[in-house]
């Protein structure tokens, strides 16, 4: 078992500008770390982060009961154990964290993605990229966990597990909450990617301009390739400062590198830098997505051609932009995470593109989430999509009714081509089996995900799963 002296700890606070004020014993060791006293093993330091609802430090007592070496505290507790006392626990725990698992992203080439839109499927593509060139690559991010960017101790965790399965890079989704709750502290990346910016979690950062400030913060905390999607002001808001600043390379995609694009059903293709690249990924942006995977890679160093030749390997990400495919079926259905205006808006102009019929769109808003998108997805919808069914998506303590009546105030469309249907099942069989023949069919919102979120407890529920049985019935197959 590796030991991580404290006093190395206490200096690496140091040598990040955190104060550090510490009565150590001599040659005192930690074994580990953690934030949760319930998993504390013996000779663990216990991080006390005080979270939106609970403060950390009311189970230190707990975290001694089950053997914690020592506190990592934001006061001094009346409790016979070693304490580093630091100004904020969050900004110091991955400091702490990175040196207990042997600093991993000095072991690793960690790239961070951040932005509103197109983290999930940039991460999977430039590790997918990273493979079929040779080199071995993991992912952390939305679909690996129950947080897009897990609390410091479990991030530092997983960049050491994978440089235990060999991995040579890691291709990690950073949220804004990541960055503003200091989870990628103490972490070395090789680069750092801005997608784009869009409204969306507003209820946590109030305003557009914190919530950049956030994102902005990836790009303080490394000196390798920064590469920004120029797609939007906040875009090209940073590509300026980050040129003015001359910290690190800057590599900056345009939508113009996307060039002679094609699209149907079957996939897509265009060409980057003179180099072909034919993909089973649907949309315009997600071709865009690719093309920040390739200016990424080059920006580290990879050759065109083989960049080029790795595109071609990716293949679609669960639940985005997922065309479900049933024998017979005379329509078309999509899956998607489209939980945002934005996203919502890019995967109803692809749906639109492939489309010889009807665009349906099935879908609903997050309970206790940003409230101000429901009106704007609604308008959006109503734009986009010649049929509307609003439905529910993860209510979460809110009533469902209330959600949908606050998407329906932005419909903008004739009676009769919008619908309320709060139960989703229903919802998805009534848009698959009213359809005709040549329509096209997005079910957006909620994914990869197998669960309804409702109250507290995740139901069991699956999009996918339930689009297949009503287009089975449809086409009258069996179902298996």
């Amino acid at each position: 078992m590796k030991l991580t002296p404290l006093v190395e700890i206490a200096g690496l606070c140091d040598g990040a500008h955190i104060a550090v004020r510490k009565d150590l014993p001599e040659g005192l060791e930690v074994s580990g770390i953690c934030h949760d006293s319930r998993l504390v093993r013996e000779g663990d330091l216990f991080a006390c982060i005080s979270g939106a609802v609970h403060d950390g430090h009311v189970y230190a007592s707990d975290a001694m009961k089950q053997g914690a070496g020592a506190l990592l505290v934001e006061r001094h507790l009346d409790l016979d154990l070693p304490q580093l006392i630091v100004p904020n626990v969050r900004e110091a725990v991955g400091y702490a964290a990175s040196a207990v698992y042997g600093y991993p992203s000095t072991k690793l080439k960690v790239v961070g993605i951040t932005g509103t839109a197109g983290k999930t499927t940039v991460a999977h593509a430039l590790a997918e990229t990273l493979e079929a060139l040779g080199s071995s690559a993991g992912v952390l991010g939305t679909l690996e966990g129950n947080h897009t960017t897990p609390e410091a101790p479990d991030f530092q965790k997983a960049l050491s597990d994978m440089h235990d399965r060999d991995n040579e890079w890691a291709c990690v989704e950073v949220s804004s909450h990541g960055l503003d709750y200091g989870r990628v502290e103490g972490t070395e990346f090789a680069a750092a990617v801005f997608t784009n910016l869009s409204a969306e979690h507003l209820d946590f950062h109030l305003d557009m301009e914190s919530y950049f400030l956030a994102k902005r913060r990836l790009f303080e905390k490394t000196n390798g390739v920064a590469v920004v999607a120029v797609v939007d002001q906040w875009g090209e808001r940073l590509a300026n400062e980050l040129q003015e600043e001359r910290r690190q390379e800057l590599v900056v995609v345009k939508p113009s590198m996307v060039e002679s694009p094609a699209l149907d059903l079957a996939g897509s293709s265009f060409e980057w830098r003179g180099h072909k690249v034919n993909t089973p990924l649907l949309g315009l942006f997600n071709m865009f997505n690719l093309v920040v995977v390739a200016e990424t890679l080059k920006g580290l160093g990879v050759g065109d051609e083989i960049v080029a030749h790795g595109l071609r390997e990716v293949r679609p990400v669960k639940g985005r932009m997922e065309p479900l495919v049933v024998q017979g079926s005379d329509i078309s259905v999509v899956i998607d995470y489209s939980h945002k205006p934005e996203s919502l808006a890019q995967a109803l102009k692809t749906v639109r593109t492939f489309s010889t019929g009807r665009v349906w769109v099935v879908f609903g808003a997050g309970g206790n989430r940003d409230s101000t998108k429901r009106p704007l997805m609604g308008q959006i919808a109503s734009e986009l999509a010649d049929q509307l069914i609003v439905t529910s998506d993860n209510p979460r303590f809110e009533e469902p009714s209330e959600i949908a009546e606050q998407i329906v105030g932005g419909i903008k469309i004739k009676a009769g081509r919008s619908k309320v249907i709060l139960d989703r099942a229903e919802a998805i069989h009534s848009a698959i089996n009213r359809a005709e023949s040549g329509d096209s069919i997005l079910i957006a919102g909620k994914g990869h995900e197998s669960y309804q979120i409702i109250g507290s407890e995740r139901q069991p529920f699956d999009d996918l799963e339930v689009a297949k049985e009503a287009l089975m019935v449809r086409v009258k197959a069996p179902l298996s």
